[in-house]
């Protein structure tokens, strides 16, 4: 099984995802955590059984030059999974995502980890996979950011 893995600082996300902002989402305390990007995938992978060679990369939000660092695995083409090395980073990249223009984007949030599917905004169409189960499966909660 391939996966694409990497490890992502500052990159600028091209102009058909441009995400700018700072915006506010309601996330609970003390969610669990995942030591390595593996294990997240691994959890991930057990609940939305992910694609072995997805297509594509995953993809990086800045904001305001702020580096925002995290490793990175895709899921499926739409669908990546990020571990984040502290609290900061993960809000930062959150409120990017949350505050992003380009369609609802669904995230599953853990304490130092994102789900993110970009499906809308990258084909027009939500995804077909379960991110409430998602969420109460590994704990995290479950939310839907972005407009149009």
């Amino acid at each position: 099984m391939k996966r694409t893995i990497r490890m992502a600082a500052a990159i600028a996300v091209g102009s058909s995802m441009a995400l700018t902002g700072c915006g506010q989402q309601t996330v609970s305390p003390n969610l669990p955590a995942f030591a390595t990007i593996d294990d997240a995938y691994d959890a991930v992978d057990r609940v939305l059984d992910c694609e072995p060679d997805p297509a594509g990369l995953p993809i990086v939000p800045m904001g305001d030059g702020v580096e925002l660092t995290s490793d990175q695995i895709l899921c499926a083409e739409h669908l990546q999974i990020d571990l984040y090395p502290d609290g900061d980073s993960l809000q930062q990249s959150h409120d990017i995502w949350a505050t992003s223009h380009q369609g609802a984007v669904h995230l599953v949030r853990g304490g130092n980890w994102m789900v993110v599917d970009v499906s809308e905004a990258a084909v027009g169409e939500p995804s077909a996979r379960d991110f409430e189960a998602l969420a109460e499966e590994l704990g995290g909660q479950h939310l839907v950011v972005g407009s149009n």
